[in-house]
């Protein structure tokens, strides 16, 4: 499904999917994350969500830890003759484990990856190689290979002699061994040593005191250098041939991390219905959409946090039977929220996601959201907001079909009424005759009355208590609102006076 996510601040469930993300590339795919091309693929990832939300309820899991990003070192390692530092290495071999251990659980449920488990271990065997190559901390082990368990046998051998030839120098007080890489120097830390014969190597640790190879070590400490560069030498060789290695399995790799990213995705946003106390909707093919008390999922987050009002459910139902609803009923009654509601969780579903509602939640196999929501006015392209809205609507009656839903906010506002009137009686009148479902807010008068006659037209209102002036967030299907601009204007304070005379020009102008 293709759809207008900005306007509905998608983004913020984005957000949320990806702060709950453990892996790098879960937390990239949650970002990124939009409504799949069609149902069945919406399905796939709900189900994977419903294998994992059970998980979770029931204390099974899994809950995936923390993991480094690996994939920097699988495109170094596709490169031939290229070679990987032993820390990259460790990262891959983490992750190849938690895949390791992920498996039992797709197992079990085989909904959380539909791929397949044998994705999660297809590189399992690199580990052994890794292991009898390289510590935990990423280097080299001495006994890697035989070459380099000889190499450092020598050097060990090399060192202790020139340890011990360092031995007569060390009975002066305060004269310490000094190594500088494979070089072993005096440490003169009040200075002095002008008796030695030698190379001054500079200041000592932090400054202080002298730093003198003695000339009797010089070839010693040759020799220990060499010996130093050939084990780096075979060091990298042994990470050349570790890293052909990992070359050989890069598509296992490659399929582990596609795993993991869909698994991380559908534990965030198994986590995500659970703070929502969401459940997943039934997918249909048909052009329908029923919602029995739903939430907006960023309004119920934020009262479940303590940062704002209890929200209200919102009930609602778009069929073939009743296509397009048209809502009325004062400002600040709720109006665009319930839009905002509707086509948020239109969106989730389409994701694959859980969505939050008490009751069912059906949602058809909508090819297309049209948004128009909020100002669309456009400094730099010098568009007014009523020109922002009409370029809105040319797409939309450019692309419209029997598989589009439709949330427009105050239609036909931004010009003079009556003409803003007419031209929304006419786009109404061409997107119902294609089939087009949705819902629509409006101010205009007029809109109540077409819409009463009109077949694939139903009014509806945000009911608004006028005694407490207060809104009720209700959808009622089926009754037209009134604006009660001068009601409320009354009771907020409007002297009796100057309303009074408003509800004379307004019967006036109604019986014109």
């Amino acid at each position: 499904m293709q759809a207008d996510l900005k306007p509905l601040e998608f983004d913020g469930i984005r957000r949320l999917l990806e702060k709950l993300c453990a892996t790098p590339f879960g937390a990239e795919s949650a970002r990124n994350i939009e409504p799949a091309p069609n149902i069945h693929v919406a399905r796939r990832l709900q189900e994977a969500v419903t294998a994992a939300r059970f998980g979770l309820d029931s204390g099974e899991g899994p809950i995936l830890p923390d993991l480094p990003d690996i994939r920097p070192a699988l495109r170094q390692v596709a490169a031939a003759g290229s070679a990987l530092a032993g820390t990259a290495f460790r990262n891959l071999a983490r992750v190849i484990r938690v895949g390791e251990q992920l498996r039992p659980y797709v197992e079990k449920r085989p909904a959380l990856l539909p791929t397949g488990p044998e994705r999660l271990d297809a590189a399992a065997d690199l580990l052994p190689a890794i292991d009898a190559a390289l510590l935990p901390n990423g280097q080299v082990r001495e006994d890697g290979n035989d070459t380099l368990r000889g190499l450092h046998r020598e050097l060990k051998a090399a060192r202790q002699g020139v340890q011990e030839g360092l031995q007569p120098w060390l009975r002066e007080p305060g004269v310490k061994v000094h190594w500088a890489g494979q070089r072993a120097c005096l440490h003169f830390p009040q200075g002095g040593g002008e008796q030695i014969r030698g190379v001054r190597r500079g200041s000592g640790p932090g400054g202080h005191g002298i730093l003198i190879e003695p000339m009797e070590l010089v070839a010693a400490n040759n020799r220990l250098e060499n010996l130093g560069g050939r084990i780096d030498g075979e060091n990298q060789a042994l990470l050349r041939a570790l890293s052909d290695e990992a070359r050989l399995r890069l598509p296992g790799l490659n399929q582990l991390v596609e795993a993991l990213t869909w698994m991380d995705l559908a534990i965030a946003a198994a986590q995500l219905s659970q703070h929502l106390k969401a459940k997943a909707p039934e997918m249909m093919e048909e052009a329908i959409l029923v919602l029995e008390d739903a939430y907006h999922p960023q309004l119920l987050l934020a009262y479940a946090d303590g940062h704002g009002p209890r929200p209200r459910p919102l009930s609602v139902r778009i069929d073939d039977d009743c296509p397009i609803l048209v809502v009325t009923g004062p400002n600040t009654g709720g109006k665009s929220v319930s839009l905002k509601t509707v086509g948020l969780i239109t969106v989730m579903a389409h994701c694959g996601l859980h969505v939050p509602v008490e009751g069912r939640a059906i949602v058809g196999g909508f090819t297309r959201l049209f948004v128009d929501m909020g100002d669309p006015q456009n400094v730099a392209f010098q568009l007014s907001t009523y020109s922002g809205h009409v370029e809105v609507l040319k797409r939309l009656i450019a692309e419209a079909d029997d598989k589009t839903l439709i949330l427009l906010d105050e239609l036909g506002t931004g010009t003079d009424p009556e003409e803003g009137a007419a031209l929304a009686m006419a786009v109404l009148d061409q997107l119902a005759g294609r089939g087009v479902h949705g819902m629509v807010t409006t101010h205009l008068t007029p809109l109540k009355g077409f819409a009463e006659t009109h077949a694939c037209l139903r009014n509806a209102s945000m009911r608004f208590d006028e005694q407490h002036l207060e809104p009720t967030y209700e959808l009622q299907i089926g009754v037209s609102g009134r604006s009660l601009g001068l009601v409320i204007a009354e009771k907020r304070g409007l002297p009796g006076e100057l309303v009074a005379r408003a509800r004379e020009y307004l019967r006036e102008l109604q019986g014109h």
